[in-house]
């Protein structure tokens, strides 16, 4: 066995637990001798919680036998204890619910499916935090920067998002009804982690969001939106634990469904949805507007939303046909919309304490600009101001 690494900093790879791990897979795939190269994907920045790495395996006996794989460990700082936190979630979401999913979808063809990666390997010690998944290259998946580089997504990115969206969800009704007792546990072990007061206390990220939620207020124009948002600040915390519970209709959530948590294989218009630190059990819309109002501008929205709504449902109601569950028997049409009405508040929400995070509050307003409409409406701020 050899190493051949062709990355600018060869110390974020070096460790006995990683490179021991990468043996580990090569000999569950029934690889003995074997050589590997490996290729940073992203490094070590503020906003990053791992280092991922692509990991090439080639199998000195034999040209068919060679495998890639993404390796992901964690970013070492003073954000530890947060990070080590999302990391045994991500570990959890992959044993318990991936891995269903994906034995769910066993009785569908191929192209029926929704392509999500298998965890090959885990790790959640101190200090050694590691996860390997397949790596979906081989099937024509990459990642969109458009969002990197200020690009707006489209209208059929867009869209292509949502109904794959609406296939990871269905499949938590799947398993509820597939496999009822296992899935009740397994719901139980996926409450909201991210606004939860042990959480934040332990990981010092109360102060973050409110910081976050403060710098937004700033590029906020609408003076009479604006002191109305301001008194929802000391509430803050408390509608985003509010909104993140269960409610009438619950799923597996992806929890930070934003386009750098996916990969895109545009000739056939498919996702896959990738990085699942946040997993909750939630409503399914808060996924819907988590992504909208993080990738989409206050002008695509107002053109699209409506359809993006007949995309979600129409699509949900096909994919859950296709294991003998009727889409009105686990969440009527009727309790979606009214969801989606709901939800948006909370999207709105999130845009305020995330566009910090995805470094875009300064380079594109106009996420936010247009969306104060909602804190126009008195019944919203109401409910806000008297939870």
């Amino acid at each position: 066995m050899s190493l051949d690494v062709h990355i600018s900093e060869p110390d974020e790879f070096n460790g006995f637990e990683l490179h021991s791990s990468i043996n580990k897979v090569a000999h569950d795939k029934g690889i003995e001798d074997f050589e590997y190269t490996v290729d940073c994907i992203s490094g070590k920045r503020a906003n990053y919680i791992a280092n991922v790495f692509r990991v090439e395996i080639r199998d000195t006996n034999s040209d068919e036998n060679d495998i890639s794989v993404i390796v992901k460990c964690l970013v070492y700082s003073e954000r530890q204890v947060l990070f080590h936190k999302l990391h045994e979630r991500e570990v959890l979401a992959y044993a318990k619910v991936i891995s269903k999913f994906k034995q769910l979808q066993n009785v569908l063809y191929e192209h029926e499916r929704l392509d999500l990666s298998e965890c090959l390997y885990s790790n959640t010690e101190d200090a050694n935090e590691v996860i390997i998944l397949d790596d979906l290259k081989a099937k024509g998946y990459t990642a969109d920067d458009k969002l990197a580089k200020f690009e707006n997504l489209g209208i059929r990115e867009i869209s292509a998002v949502i109904s794959e969206l609406a296939k990871f969800h269905a499949l938590s009704f799947v398993f509820q009804t597939k496999e009822t007792m296992i899935f009740a546990e397994t719901k139980s072990e996926f409450n909201d982690l991210l606004y939860q007061d042990h959480f934040l206390n332990k990981t010092k990220l109360r102060n973050y969001f409110f910081e976050s939620f403060e710098m937004s207020l700033k590029v906020v124009k609408d003076e009479e939106a604006r002191k109305k948002l301001e008194k929802v600040d000391v509430k803050l915390l408390e509608l985003l634990q509010m909104y993140t519970k269960p409610s009438k209709t619950n799923v597996l959530c992806h929890g930070d469904c934003w386009v750098n948590n996916m990969l895109f294989k545009n000739e056939a218009e498919k996702v896959s949805f990738i990085d699942f630190q946040a997993m909750r059990y939630a409503n399914p819309v808060t996924d819907i507007m988590y992504f909208l109002y993080i990738c989409t501008d206050s002008a695509f929205r107002t053109e699209h939303l409506e359809l993006l709504k007949v995309i979600y449902y129409d699509n949900l109601k096909v994919f859950l046909n296709k294991f003998d569950i009727k889409a009105e028997e686990v969440y009527k049409r009727e309790d979606f919309n009214n969801d989606f009405e709901e939800f948006r508040a909370y999207g709105l929400l999130i845009a305020l304490i995330e566009l910090r995070i995805v470094a875009m509050a300064a380079a594109d307003e106009s996420l936010l600009r247009g969306s104060m409409m909602l804190f126009k409406s008195q019944s919203i701020m109401e409910c806000w101001i008297s939870f």
